[in-house]
């Protein structure tokens, strides 16, 4: 259509996208805020029944009283930070009400309390883990960097303000050797190319970090050489692996990992623990933060003797209550990635934490067992990934007729049909604390208690 058209930005959708009105019909801007009163380029129409139109920024008349001026040079066209021209304030109001908001329209919850979202000291230069597309650009070779906004085209990016140091330094020095070493960026089109994408993850001291190239096949003659260089170049990096991901897909990391220098683990420490992280294993990318909200698990959890931890990754969640909770008897963690669980041992070894205990396998299956052989925890705490829990989960929790569930969230949709599965099954939320582990973008942890009500 290409229509210029002016309104007013009311709010944001869960992608960051503008929300307006134009004659009744929803327009979803990109780079617009709430306040803001936009001219903006309708780029797509699906205007009929329920529809919406999709529209590109093209000036701002009169900005929002909450625009601020993005720090990083490549905000407006990179598509990591969505909310960086959003100030800090706004942007937990927002995430607050987006917590909410999904409670109510999804899982028709209208009563459950939700505190304010709690925000992060440092809101630039927290995360200890990210990963870069590369590509080849005329001029420059191979580049890495960030996609565009909707997009998979590659914005090179020189320094990520999210990055925690030396995180820049590890991946500018992985392009120059990938560069050296003329390996050829892969292209989603056609399948050809070898490099998908440098991962980076980094100590919360900066001591220790680890690079990874993700490549589109196992055959890597370079890669050793490769390490070699990395490690020489920035000291810091203690491991070097290769990730093999063949499959025609959107994922980045695929089931192989090859390990061309160091150990292939990094250590790391949260809430006084030290944890070794691995390349696939989940760890949270914002530890400050991961502190406040496992302070907001245990408050939850408190008086637990007998914990069972579902999606539980390298311990953190276990290992952090064994070492917090009093009465706690024992924890079990329950885990389908064998790296992270082959993590979560060796981490309850190095802390000296003899209560915990990590299973291997599927969740659903693993709880069943368990409900077979006459487990009956108090607590369980689920950390499911975006997707959220599988529903086998959620109703054999229930089966179990566990006291107390603690649910950490990535997902406000996917916590709201969980929450509301649960609540047909005897259990009510009580309250939700919303967490800020990820600034600058859209996304919003959040912790949620769950009990079940009395049986008359």
């Amino acid at each position: 259509m290409n229509t210029v058209v002016e309104l007013d930005v009311t709010d944001l959708d869960s992608k960051g996208r503008g929300v307006g009105r134009l004659q009744g019909v929803v327009v979803f801007v990109d780079g617009g805020l709430p306040g803001d009163r936009v001219r903006a380029s309708i780029v797509r129409s699906r205007a009929s029944g329920k529809g919406h139109y999709l529209a590109e920024l093209v000036a701002v008349v009169r900005p929002s009283p909450d625009r601020v001026r993005p720090p990083c040079p490549v905000a407006a066209a990179c598509g990591g930070c969505q909310l960086m021209a959003l100030s800090y304030p706004a942007q937990l109001r927002w995430k607050t009400r987006r917590v909410r908001e999904a409670l109510r329209r999804i899982g028709h919850l209208e009563a459950v309390p939700v505190a304010d979202c709690l925000g992060a000291p440092r809101q630039l230069g927290y995360r200890n883990k990210a990963q870069f597309p590369v590509s080849a650009v005329r001029g420059k070779g191979l580049v890495a960097g960030l996609y565009r906004r909707g997009t998979h085209a590659v914005v090179p990016v020189e320094s990520c303000l999210l990055q925690r140091p030396p995180g820049d330094r590890v991946v500018a020095a992985a392009v120059e050797v990938a560069r050296e070493s003329g390996l050829e960026a892969y292209d989603e089109e056609s399948g050809r190319g070898l490099l998908r994408h440098i991962l980076v993850r980094v100590s919360s001291d900066g001591r220790e970090a680890m690079a990874v190239f993700v490549t589109a096949r196992s055959s890597f003659p370079a890669g050793r050489r490769l390490a070699a260089a990395l490690r020489k170049r920035v000291p810091e990096v203690r491991t070097v692996v290769q990730n093999v991901n063949t499959r025609r897909t959107n994922v980045i990391l695929g089931p192989r990992n090859i390990v061309l220098s160091g150990p292939g683990h990094i250590h790391d420490t949260l809430a006084g623990l030290r944890f070794r992280v691995s390349v696939s294993s989940f760890f949270q990318v914002n530890p400050e933060q991961a502190e406040a909200l496992y302070g907001v698990v245990a408050d939850m959890a408190e008086g637990a003797r007998r914990v069972v931890d579902v999606y539980s990754g390298v311990g953190t969640v276990a290992l952090y209550l064994a070492r917090t909770l009093s009465g706690l008897e024992e924890v079990t963690g329950i885990e389908s990635n064998p790296e992270a669980v082959r993590d979560a041992a060796a981490n309850a070894r190095s802390n000296g934490i003899g209560k915990a205990v990590f299973i291997c396998g599927d969740a659903a299956g693993v709880l069943k067992e368990m409900s077979r052989a006459g487990a009956r925890p108090d607590t369980v705490i689920v950390d499911p990934p975006r997707k959220g829990c599988e529903r086998a989960v959620l109703e054999t929790l229930a089966d179990m007729d566990c006291r107390r569930v603690v649910y950490i969230s990535c997902n406000p949709a996917t916590l709201a049909r969980d929450l509301a599965v649960l609540a047909a099954r005897g259990y009510r939320a009580e309250r939700v604390q919303p967490v800020d582990m990820f600034p600058q973008t859209t996304h919003v942890e959040s912790c949620s208690l769950v009990v079940r009500r009395e049986r008359t």
